[in-house]
């Protein structure tokens, strides 16, 4: 099928989707957030920081604080449980214990009766410290004799490290075998050794983290958190107080944005031994300069990539190797490899011999955790980076390089494994057909760049649904999986209404607590719209055999056919100021390999949304960690793009593509984010000659390496 070229106003020819679920409560400001939930005798909290990356905590001065008015207790480590907690391996502090191990760390808790009274009284307390040598990067962390982050990390319930790997890691992650591989390099006609630098950024969610935790008169725990995964919270939260599961209730919520950063509990487990110590409920709102510094954020890597390939530019061998930044503490992250999704991956492309080592430290930094597609942006940066470095030194054009080594049906990745359909070549030609020349300003220097990233669709699913009649004919429709604001829940309503014949203004979708549906592993890894066509195929059966008006409760554990997954294509171009540097992204052409797409509107969302994020990585977020230290440490200083900023976007579609479930949809939330920032790198070299190899690409990078160059 032809390609459809969707500019900035699409308006496809299907039928047209209803407007979402969330829209006019937020038009009109009455959505509930955290923030805005109160509850009767409701305290409030605040945190007295570390300031340093590594210290002895000496001793701890809060009389001033205890005299300020309206404080109700003031508590630290010796006050609250000591069990660590985080979303795989549990090494996370509620309140530092004896030691702070980054600028940031939380140390002393106050309530009071106001907010502003709990911060003056934070402000107040006094630390004393004995500073202790820091290791603040990757590389320091792995130096023979380095500090220690902490003294026996394989220690941990749950960690992924054996005290043979070492001290200061949080995981190490190898795939293929070493060998093949360097005998594959060594007989390649050319070869390219490169190593790529990316640096720590924020989501940028427009809603700072925010929890309440209240003991009800019965002793069960309920909780309000900015949570995108309530169940698996419960889950964590028990862990950690050494309580029963059924004695916790996550409450529903609406979510101010995600993008990888809501996953973890957070201040969730402090937030609960307040309301415990006091007897009161007791909210927690950070700052969005505390959010900054002390919240997860991106992983920054240092990724080397070597890659060969013969004299008719097939590739032959890939090798990364990847030093990941992992911060004070690896909680964040649920999994070994959540890190490095992508990282230990060989792409969409033919690769005979593959190896890849990642490691991930601890150092005395934020602790990282989850962005959108992680690992895949940084990942994504190196190896298509490199692929266009390969490219020049074997005189090959790099488009065609890389048509001549993409996947086709029936073939399986370096990682042994295969989808339904590989599109690569498909969406990589409607591209190229849709390229045009924007206009550059006079006498800068223009240049075209090109990334392709590859990304698998969620096949496997647990969730739930229950279908409730309403009287007048209308529809209830009780979910488990948050709303962060992607549109997920219209999506339930857009696929009930076209399977039930319901008009969709008479479905309503509602979010229920973790009391009534069973579990759900919430948002992430661009599963919801997969997993929800999949539960919504159940009760579109079970609810046409249903006997009376009784409601329709499924639960759903299985996989939604083979494996399936999605190309993108971005193509940038740029123009270079060649006296200042300065770098202007004309226009980012995302090319999408798509199956059925269940609302148009909030499927375009997601691909210019996704675009956005990716210039912003590439060009401009930065938080600035020196020294152990985020110094980008308000929204004035870490530049988020703004719809000034960004770059003109347009979109072309590649219908017809094969997908889950009978809905037949593929994933779209986290498909155009990596392939951005290659893209621009590849078009800055295409315009200058000059290739920069450290994001963000600033114009100071571009400025000295055409000088270095003698340009």
């Amino acid at each position: 099928m032809a390609p459809e070229d969707s500019g900035a106003d699409r308006r496809p020819a299907e039928r047209q989707a209803a407007g979402r679920t969330d829209a006019r409560q937020k038009a009109t400001g009455a959505t509930l957030y955290v923030a805005d939930v109160e509850l009767p005798n409701m305290a409030y909290a605040a945190v007295a920081r570390s300031s340093m990356a590594h210290g002895l905590i000496r001793s701890i001065d809060t009389s001033a604080a205890a005299a300020e008015p309206g404080v109700v207790g003031i508590f630290t480590a010796e006050d609250v449980t000591e069990s660590p907690y985080g979303r795989g391996v549990r090494d996370i502090s509620v309140l530092a214990r004896q030691k702070v191990r980054y600028v940031g760390e939380r140390v002393v808790a106050v309530v009071a009766e106001t907010r502003a009274a709990a911060e003056r009284a934070a402000s107040l307390v006094v630390i004393d410290y004995e500073e202790l040598p820091a290791a603040v990067t990757p590389e320091e962390a792995l130096l023979e004799g380095a500090p220690l982050v902490h003294d026996a990390p394989w220690t941990f319930p749950r960690a992924y490290v054996k005290q043979e790997d070492g001290t200061n890691l949080q995981s190490v992650v190898k795939v293929g075998e070493r060998a093949p591989v360097e005998a594959a390099l060594a007989g390649s006609a050319h070869v390219v050794d490169a190593t790529y630098r990316t640096r720590s950024v924020h989501q940028g969610y427009i809603e700072p983290q925010a929890c309440i935790a209240n003991y009800d008169s019965e002793g069960r725990l309920h909780i309000w958190l900015t949570s995108k995964s309530p169940y698996r919270l419960r889950n964590q939260i028990a862990d950690c107080l050494g309580i029963d599961e059924s004695q916790i209730e996550i409450e529903p919520i609406a979510l101010g944005g995600d993008f990888g950063g809501k996953g973890s509990p957070m201040d969730a487990p402090l937030c609960a031994e307040l309301a415990r110590l006091t007897g009161r409920p007791v909210k927690l709102v950070l700052r969005y300069s505390e959010d900054l510094v002390a919240t997860e954020c991106r992983h920054p890597t240092v990724f080397r990539v070597r890659v060969g390939c013969d004299a008719e530019g097939r590739l032959t061998a890939l090798y990364h190797e990847v030093l990941i930044d992992g911060g004070a503490y690896a909680g964040y992250k649920p999994s070994e490899l959540a890190s490095i999704h992508g990282v230990v991956e060989a792409g969409g492309y033919r690769i005979p011999a593959f190896y890849a080592e990642a490691r991930t430290t601890y150092t005395h930094t934020v602790p990282k955790g989850h962005m959108r597609a992680p690992g895949a942006p940084q990942a994504n940066f190196a190896a298509e980076s490199a692929l266009d470095e390969l490219a020049a030194v074997a005189g090959i054009d790099p488009v065609e390089l890389r048509r001549r080594n993409l996947l086709r049906t029936g073939e399986k990745d370096a990682n042994g494994h295969s989808w339904v359909e590989f599109r690569g070549e498909e969406t990589l030609e409607a591209a190229l057909e849709a390229v045009r020349q924007p206009v550059a300003p006079p006498g800068w220097l223009v240049g075209r760049g090109l990334s392709i990233y590859n990304r698998g669709t969620a096949t496997g699913t647990q969730t739930s649904l229950c279908l409730v009649p309403v009287d007048g004919g209308r529809l209830r429709v009780e979910v488990p999986v948050v709303e962060t604001g992607t549109g997920s829940h219209t999506v339930y309503r857009e696929l009930l209404s076209k399977e039930l014949d319901f008009p969709p203004e008479d479905i309503e979708v509602v979010q229920v607590s973790t009391d009534d549906l069973s579990p759900d592993p919430g948002a992430g890894g661009s599963r919801v719209t997969a997993s929800i066509s999949l539960a919504v195929d159940v009760a579109v059966k079970a609810w046409r055999s249903r006997l009376g008006d009784e409601p329709v409760y499924v639960v759903v554990d299985e996989r939604a056919g083979p494996p399936v997954g999605s190309y993108g294509v971005q193509v940038a171009e740029v123009a270079v100021d060649p006296e200042t540097g300065q770098l202007k992204v004309l226009e980012i052409l995302s090319t999408i390999d798509v199956a059925e797409i269940v609302n148009p509107k909030a499927h375009q969302m997601q691909i210019d949304g996704g675009a956005a994020m990716g210039f912003g990585y590439a060009c401009l977020e930065d938080l600035d960690e020196q020294g152990g230290q985020v110094w980008a440490a308000n929204l004035g200083e870490f530049k988020l793009p703004s719809a000034r900023d960004v770059p003109a976007f347009r979109t072309v579609l590649v219908p017809g593509g094969r997908g889950v479930g009978t809905a037949n949809v593929k994933n779209i939330g986290e498909t155009t984010t990596p392939p951005v920032a290659a893209a621009i790198a590849n078009a800055v070299a295409a315009a200058t000659g000059c290739r920069i190899r450290e994001l963000p690409i600033t114009a100071e990078r571009i400025y000295a390496a055409m000088r270095a160059a003698g340009s």
